[in-house]
């Protein structure tokens, strides 16, 4: 059906991840802005811990709702139809959020903002599945997203720093949250004329007119065929599938996002650096590097092997420094003496930073690109039923966030940062095994073969080229 087109990489497929790259790199900057002006936006609002911790999780509680309304549109009427409506979101939330004057607002603002995003989540990963070629599906959907969503964060800093030298502090929020609808908006335009997904077109929709477009794009020879099998059934047959990935997903969230918003002002604090300095040590030396042998290795070892390489390294290096914080005389007497109430100076500070950016690292390579960058889902799920599958992930996954960013500076308060530290490394564990055990590989292989849309009765036989 599809193996002229999963035969080799055409500039089709290229221009799939540059447009939805760009989505990912607004939801990337938009995640680590919040971080960055976490203080000064409290400070100036006159925020209260709660609504602290609200204005923070405000965009994931609208990612949630955001992602079950795409998905559900995405699989009844297409992909095309909505692509860039979630980036119009993610525009108008982000400019809203320069005139919030006060707690309400802002975290309106926040939810219409995560609306986008949410479909984003869904849409992205599923497009860019779709239209991949089998031998190349890992690397393609990891240059749109991790590798994207660290120059996102990057470029969160950087407006952050040049905004704090030009910009009154009563400015510099609201420029740094507004601007992240700055790529969005460009990136809109191209979103809407993009074509229909190659697999969505022949094996759900049967458009010939669609068809043809990619065949002569991409010069390879498509089948359509239709999936005779009901929304409903695929649906249903797939949703342990869906839960088991939406545990994996949860599970890296708990450490991974409370990194992500609360690592600028949390970590940073303990290592004794900025927000600014943290977010561009952390990209250049482990999120961008860690993301590039990620592309490089995925198709050749596969998602299963990576992500236990991966979270072997995240358990190791958190559990080094968690015991820093905790347990420190065992380092030595030299690295005990670095070690303040107020946090890490000298060698006590090196040691903890070489320990998170080498946690951060392996992160990158494994589970961060794959689990992280919304893999799982969309290539193991069929076709018919790709859209809701994922939005169910990103649902689950994106309530999971808004409640534990919720909860955790109260739990920062009650257990600490050492305690905390421990429980994230013991879940890269536990994450090793739910992967290894419950999701089947996908290297090589393509989405029907993965899903077995072709192995029973599902697909009817050509009824076009």
């Amino acid at each position: 059906m599809f193996s002229d087109f999963d035969s080799k990489l055409t500039r089709f497929q290229i221009k799939t991840v540059i447009v939805s790259g760009i989505g990912i790199f607004s939801d990337s900057y938009n995640l680590y802005a919040i971080a960055l002006v976490y203080y000064i936006a409290a400070f100036y609002l006159n925020l209260t811990p709660p609504e602290s911790a609200l204005m923070t999780s405000g965009a994931f509680i609208g990612a949630a709702i955001g992602a079950i309304l795409f998905g559900l549109i995405a699989d009844k009427i297409g992909r095309k139809p909505v692509y860039g409506l979630d980036l119009a979101l993610i525009t108008l939330g982000s400019f809203l959020q320069f005139f919030a004057v006060n707690f309400t607002l802002l975290l309106i603002f926040r939810i219409i903002l995560g609306l986008g995003i949410g479909g984003d989540y869904v849409l992205s990963p599923i497009i860019t599945a779709e239209n991949a070629n089998s031998r190349d599906r890992g690397k393609l959907m990891i240059m749109t997203f991790p590798i994207m969503a660290a120059f996102g964060a990057m470029l969160a800093a950087f407006v952050d720093q040049v905004s704090t030298i030009l910009l009154p502090s009563s400015l510099v929020w609201k420029i740094v949250l507004a601007f992240g609808g700055v790529p969005a908006l460009f990136v809109i335009y191209f979103r809407r004329k993009i074509t229909e997904t190659a697999r969505y077109s022949a094996i759900v929709k049967g458009s010939s007119v669609d068809i043809m477009s990619i065949e002569k794009e991409t010069g390879t020879k498509i089948e359509i065929t239709r999936d005779t099998k009901t929304y409903s059934y695929r649906l249903k047959t797939s949703l342990v599938l869906v839960l088991i990935s939406s545990v994996l997903w949860i599970l890296y969230d708990m450490y991974s996002s409370t990194f992500a918003i609360y690592g600028p002002i949390t970590i940073a604090k303990n290592l004794g650096l900025t927000p600014i300095s943290f977010t561009y040590y952390a990209e250049i030396f482990a999120g961008i590097p860690g993301a590039i042998v990620s592309a490089m290795l995925i198709d050749k070892i596969g998602r299963k092997r990576l992500i236990t390489i991966g979270y072997l390294g995240v358990f190791f290096w958190l559990l080094l420094y968690g015991l820093l914080l905790m347990k420190s005389p065992i380092f030595g007497s030299k690295i005990l003496s670095g070690i303040l109430p107020t946090g890490l100076v000298g060698e006590a500070a090196f040691a903890g930073f070489s320990f998170y950016i080498m946690n951060y690292l392996f992160s990158a390579m494994g589970p961060a690109s794959i689990i992280g960058g919304a893999m799982v889902t969309p290539e193991i799920t069929p076709t018919k039923a790709r859209g809701t599958s994922q939005a169910i992930t990103v649902g689950l996954d994106r309530t999971a966030d808004a409640l534990g960013l919720t909860a955790f500076p109260l739990l920062l308060a009650r257990l600490g940062l050492p305690f905390l530290i421990l429980g994230f490394s013991a879940i890269a564990i536990l994450s090793i095994i739910i992967m290894n055990v419950g999701i089947p590989e996908a290297r090589g292989k393509s989405l029907e073969e993965i899903t077995g849309e072709t192995a029973d009765t599902g697909i009817r036989g050509s009824i076009g080229k």
